[in-house]
């Protein structure tokens, strides 16, 4: 199989929950997520990665998942390919937002809108507070 040709691909940002679905292998997300993923540059805000792992934490907690796969989840987490940005820029932008956002959502909203990147999600919460996100699942 051939990659796609560089002008093909897409660029999107990923928020968290996303991305737990993927690493947690979540059963009813997990193949949509991956599919919709594949041959995408991702990009998220730098809080990202403090977000999967406090979602990895409490799926641990409830008993969802063994330390093991948690531990194994952060090691791909650490290995995927995914270009933090910086919070600091996206800050004022994610204020503006709050009364229709979570503020921990809001700098995904930010980076997207500011890009021009479409928002990958599977949290149906955020899709509602901003349309133009696209829900995976």
């Amino acid at each position: 199989m051939t990659a796609p040709p560089a002008s093909s691909i897409k660029q999107v940002v990923v928020d968290a929950s996303a991305m737990v679905d993927l690493l947690a292998r979540t059963p009813d997300r997990f193949p949509a997520v991956r599919a919709r993923l594949a041959g995408t540059v991702l990009h998220a805000p730098a809080h990202f990665d403090a977000e999967v792992l406090s979602a990895l934490g409490r799926m641990h907690r409830a008993g969802v998942l063994t330390v093991a796969q948690v531990e194994a989840a952060l090691d791909e987490l650490g290995q995927a390919p995914v270009t933090r940005h910086e919070v600091a820029p996206l800050l004022s932008g994610a204020w503006a937002r709050r009364d229709t956002l979570r503020l921990t959502d809001a700098p995904y909203v930010e980076l997207a809108d500011t890009a021009g990147l479409v928002l990958l999600t599977t949290d149906q919460r955020l899709a509602r507070a901003w349309p133009a996100a696209e829900v995976i699942g």
